[in-house]
């Protein structure tokens, strides 16, 4: 009996996102996505990440799956010796030996973008995570001032910017965070002009003086989550986070934060190290069952030893509901996550 030829190809889309749904070895859905157009239309990696990256001053950049506790490596021959900054959204911005000349580069693919020539040291780079073509980029010199490309430009323009201050990028829009009072100035970039200050949570407590204690809170981190921004703080003492969400009111009242205590399905990552290396995700889209939703996830140095010795760092789950904490994850020497830019946070 002769064999019945099937055309593969044509299989339904929902069978083959439930096939899909089912391989949980990263290499065996890249074999399974190359077996035609059709099937890599109708599939994404997007369920394999976020990964923890490794700085690592070779060719190769090593990465680990926190969803299937694997760990490789990837050649990308355009990071080797070269100092790079939190990645953002699967971009990294890194900077040559002589510190003056920036790319972004992608090191799944090698994609490469020369940025204009800037003379500074000790660069911070703040980004989105959702980064874009037409967003601005944005980079924090060692003097506190800033320097601003526009969408298409070819040079710096210079910005001042605020001492004891965080920053965060979203939309055109730079949010800056007195880590002192932690009240929030928000600039349109387009403009150069303030578009409203933001005062700190009202359920923080602050010292006599009108400045936040810094023995009980850590200075926020802003994350954009379900089109809402999101101010988050860790307390030591109580060993929990405290989340917030930006009530702008349209115009028509005082913007604000407001408590939240539940996030559903959503999943904050967190780099307490990296200023702007935060992102949202949704438990249902990522593989694996050490993800889950209305948890946050951050890296932290778990010790620090003699400076001959490389630090350690842990991946923890903060749990929101139960307010409790477990470490999944810990290496030796520096991490941050991972994301790339065919993954796209949930913003």
């Amino acid at each position: 009996m002769d064999a019945i030829e099937r055309d593969w190809a044509g299989l339904l889309p929902e069978l083959v996102q439930i096939i899909a749904g089912k391989i949980v070895d990263i290499f065996d859905f890249i074999r399974f996505r190359a077996a035609c157009k059709t099937w890599r239309s109708i599939t994404t990696m997007s369920q394999f990440f976020p990964w923890i990256l490794s700085r690592r001053y070779g060719p190769g950049l090593r990465f680990y799956s926190i969803a299937f506790e694997k760990s490789f490596t990837i050649p990308a021959l355009k990071c080797a010796n070269k100092d790079f900054f939190s990645p953002c959204c699967g971009t990294m911005l890194v900077q040559s030996g002589t510190r003056h000349f920036l790319s972004l580069i992608n090191p799944l693919n090698n994609g490469n973008v020369s940025l204009p020539l800037i003379i500074n040291s000790d660069l911070e780079w703040i980004g989105s995570r959702s980064f874009q073509k037409g967003d601005h980029v944005v980079l924090k010199g060692s003097d506190n001032r800033l320097h601003v490309l526009m969408p298409g430009g070819i040079r710096w323009i210079p910005m001042e910017g605020e001492s004891q201050s965080t920053y965060f990028y979203s939309n055109n829009l730079l949010y800056i965070v007195n880590t002192l009072f932690w009240n929030t100035k928000v600039i349109n970039l387009n403009t150069r002009e303030t578009v409203f200050v933001v005062p700190p949570p009202s359920d923080i407590a602050t010292l006599p003086t009108g400045g936040i204690d810094f023995t009980i809170w850590r200075p926020p981190t802003l994350i954009e989550s379900s089109r809402e921004i999101l101010h988050v703080t860790y307390a030591y003492e109580l060993k929990k986070f405290v989340i917030h969400r930006l009530e702008v009111g349209n115009g028509k009242g005082n913007p604000h934060w407001v408590e939240v205590r539940n996030i559903g399905d959503r999943m904050l990552f967190i780099d307490f190290h990296h200023n702007g290396g935060a992102f949202s995700l949704r438990a249902t889209d990522i593989c694996g069952s050490n993800f889950k939703g209305n948890c946050i996830y951050f890296i932290r140095i778990r010790k620090n030893l003699p400076s001959n010795y490389r630090c350690s760092y842990a991946v923890e789950r903060y749990d929101i509901e139960s307010t409790t904490t477990e470490c999944i994850y810990i290496q030796d020497g520096y991490i941050t996550w991972y994301l790339p830019d065919f993954c796209k946070p949930h913003v």
